[in-house]
């Protein structure tokens, strides 16, 4: 068990901390409330702070004061116990002077004596410290007090840059304004241009109006070229038909000269028989008659009967043999029609870049029937007889540029065929009487810069 010396006096002591806590306590809370408001304070960068500077500055000092005063109060009560324990070697001293009967209780005064001694060292360790934790207060107190000079400079700083801020403020608002004047210039000189573009979309109306007009007129001529389209077109299937009757009746002919033939060949065999027979019969009879001796007048007069028959036979042979070389020559001459029936059809090639004075000489595809009489690389036909042909020239083009073609035969203009705009044709078919020999080509007269003519574009020749 503890000595009840030792309790007392470490309870002694505890009450006595107890009751030096109890002063500083409120210090201590004094001094966080001023350490807080001031890091609020640095911290809070607005126009309207929480706290203003003099209260600030009113609450450090407070807070310091308070700090001292502790501090000087604990110092002056610490004093007077050192004083306490500084008398305590005199009665030291007196005990020694006892005599042996109390060498006991001598003892026991010096082992209370050593433990307060031990007591004042524990205080004189705890001054120190309060004194350590004072002068880190003061220090923290200089600090606070630099740091209130530097945010005194800087709040002078904000306050020249916030005048600057305001100069600079003033001189922007001057240019904005000359801004604003300069766009209200600009908007003026744009509404002039949006009235001259309305007037120019007026215009281009107006034009547009003129071009419909103008469309309207050329959808009549094209209605009225289409009708002329179909007429040839008709006239010209009318062409072929009679073409193809012509062909069924040389056709016909040409079966009949070919059974007349044969029926010639025929008697001819026949007749060639009959005439060997009767020179047979004649060898024979004469045969018969050099045996009989028959009378020679009657022989010849014999002979002289079968010599007119004979002639008569030959006349009429002869007949047919005249008859048969007529038809012959008309069945030639038909054959010969027929056989010369020619026809090509020509399509020129894709975007064929044409000129003034250029001859077609481009082209995509060439169909040729009964005979190889157009030139694919000068693009001229060459009649192969004498005769009428058929030409059909169509025209298509795919950009707005105005294009006239000539049909040349023998060097002799015979037809033009002009297309004017984009996306449209143009058709036209003429009758040519040729000789054999002449050529036939399609001649450009007229083309603006840059025309072309689109894969859709031919041309067509048939012999009549």
């Amino acid at each position: 068990m503890r000595s009840r010396f030792q309790l007392k006096h470490v309870t002694e002591f505890l009450k006595y901390l107890e009751e030096q806590m109890q002063i500083i306590e409120p210090v201590i809370g004094v001094m966080q409330n001023a350490v807080e408001k001031s890091k609020i304070w640095i911290e809070d960068k607005n126009d309207n702070p929480s706290i203003t500077y003099s209260e600030l500055c009113q609450e450090l000092d407070s807070a310091t004061s308070a700090m001292l005063d502790a501090a000087l109060h604990i110092i002056s009560e610490n004093k007077e116990t050192l004083d306490v324990d500084a008398a305590t070697p005199s009665f030291y001293q007196s005990t020694t002077k006892t005599t042996g009967t109390e060498k006991r209780d001598w003892t026991e005064s010096t082992n209370q004596i050593t433990k307060q001694v031990e007591h004042t060292d524990e205080v004189l360790s705890r001054l120190e410290q309060i004194e350590t934790a004072i002068s880190s207060l003061q220090d923290v107190y200089d600090k606070s007090t630099d740091d209130i000079s530097e945010i005194k400079q800087w709040r002078d700083n904000f306050v020249t840059e916030q005048s600057d801020m305001g100069v600079n403020i003033e001189q922007l608002t001057k240019k904005q304004k000359q801004n604003f004047k300069n766009l209200r210039k600009q908007m003026s000189e744009q509404d002039n241009k949006v009235k001259e573009l309305n007037k120019e979309i007026e215009i281009l109306k107006e034009k547009e109006t003129k071009s419909n007009k103008t469309l309207d007129k050329l959808s009549l001529d094209m209605t009225e070229y289409e009708n002329n389209l179909h007429k040839i077109n008709k006239a010209m299937q009318d062409h072929t038909n009679k073409a193809d009757n012509i062909t069924q009746e040389a056709k016909r002919h040409s079966d009949l000269i070919a059974s007349l033939q044969d029926e010639n060949y025929k008697i001819l065999v026949k007749t060639s028989t009959q005439f060997e027979k009767l020179q047979s019969k004649h060898s024979v009879m004469y045969k018969i008659l050099q045996q009989r001796l028959m009378p020679i007048d009657k022989l010849i007069q014999i002979f002289n009967q079968n010599f007119e028959t004979r002639e008569e036979n030959l006349n009429t042979l002869f007949e047919l043999e005249h008859t048969i070389s007529k038809l012959s020559n008309d069945f030639h001459l038909i054959e010969s029609r027929v056989r010369q029936r020619y026809a090509c059809h020509v399509e020129l090639d894709d975007r064929t870049p044409v000129s003034a004075g250029l001859i077609i000489s481009t082209f995509r595809e060439l169909r040729e029937y009964n005979g190889q009489h157009f030139n694919h690389t000068t693009g001229k036909f060459v009649s192969p007889h004498n005769g009428l042909y058929l030409v059909c020239v169509t025209l298509n083009k795919s950009k707005d540029n105005y294009i006239v073609v000539n049909v040349m035969a023998g060097g002799r203009w015979c037809m033009s065929i002009e297309v004017k705009y984009a996306y449209t044709s143009a058709a036209g078919s003429v009758i040519v009487d040729m000789k054999k020999g002449q050529e036939l080509y399609l001649e450009v007269s007229h083309a603006d810069q840059g025309a072309t003519l689109s894969y859709l574009s031919s041309f067509s020749i048939v012999s009549l």
